[in-house]
């Protein structure tokens, strides 16, 4: 059964099949759950007797796109397709590099070939690759705590063949409109340092109306409902894959305590598997 791609991403590949005749490169910047891998694979079922490469940060990636795609597309042919993570590109002797066989390169989520520990492998592959067209895909083409590098001009040229934003997504119904619920949580220590500022209050008719306000406050904190309950509530997919951003180690090392409780109601409180944003990444240059 032939790819059949959706509108916006049908009107991407014909651009980018239009660029990469033209000029060799072409980059799709569509945000996550578009539907982008489609574009690739859509190009390997068009160049049949081409050898790809396809690059990405990670074999679940990898793993998770071909599922997907087997499902639409049980016989679909892979044999000419070669998946590669950065990590293990990098880890290749320079030999090794350029005995690659790739009529066609794929970066997925290429703005993470602006990486010190990536960035220098995945250039010698282009260097000796000259006559490889290159397809890039991401999200975004901008490394923001990278000094704002622009991954789709350092790679591609400039040569973008679709662009998308996720509000745009959202309002062309391509992508659901996400459902955000705010609730306040471990506010004793807020609560404690406002009494305190209190008690330091001078003048007795001040202390006391700002005594009240406060204890209004935390009768009106005391009432509201747990992060449980709140996850219980909003959380309908219970089988469903949760995401705690954390900002450093030790504020990790809270919500892994604090977690099991929260989603107790929705998943039975395991199982998890943590990670630092902007933490780890960062410091391995990723």
């Amino acid at each position: 059964m032939p790819i059949k791609l959706y509108a916006h991403n049908q009107k991407a590949y014909a651009a980018a099949a239009s660029l990469l005749a033209r000029t060799g490169k072409a980059a799709v910047i569509h945000p996550t759950g578009t539907g982008k891998s489609c574009i690739a694979f859509k190009f390997i079922e068009d160049n049949p007797a081409a050898q790809f490469l396809w690059l990405s940060p990670s074999e679940y990636i990898f793993r998770t796109q071909c599922e997907s795609l087997r499902r639409g597309c049980p016989e679909f042919p892979l044999e000419k397709v070669r998946f590669c993570t950065y990590a293990k590109l990098s880890a290749m002797a320079g030999e090794e590099i350029a005995l690659l066989l790739a009529d066609y390169i794929i970066l997925d989520e290429f703005h993470r070939c602006g990486a010190q520990q990536w960035g220098g492998a995945v250039q010698q592959l282009l260097d000796s690759h000259p006559a490889a067209k290159l397809l890039g895909l991401s999200a975004t083409n901008v490394r923001y705590l990278d000094n704002n590098r622009d991954m789709a001009e350092e790679l591609f040229g400039g040569q973008i063949a679709s662009e998308m934003t996720l509000g745009e997504a959202i309002v062309r119904g391509i992508l659901p409109v996400p459902k955000y619920i705010a609730t306040i949580f471990r506010y004793q220590q807020d609560l404690a340092l406002l009494q305190h500022r209190v008690n330091d209050l001078r003048g007795a008719g001040l202390r006391n109306a700002n005594q009240k306000h406060l204890d209004a406050l935390r009768h009106a904190l005391e009432q509201a409902e747990g992060l449980d309950r709140v996850f219980a509530r909003h959380i309908t997919e219970k089988s469903g894959k949760y995401i705690v951003f954390c900002s450093g180690y030790e504020h990790m090392q809270d919500m892994m305590r604090f977690s099991r409780e929260w989603f107790a109601g929705v998943s039975g409180g395991y199982p998890f598997l943590y990670g630092l944003l902007g933490g780890p990444c960062r410091q391995q240059g990723v």
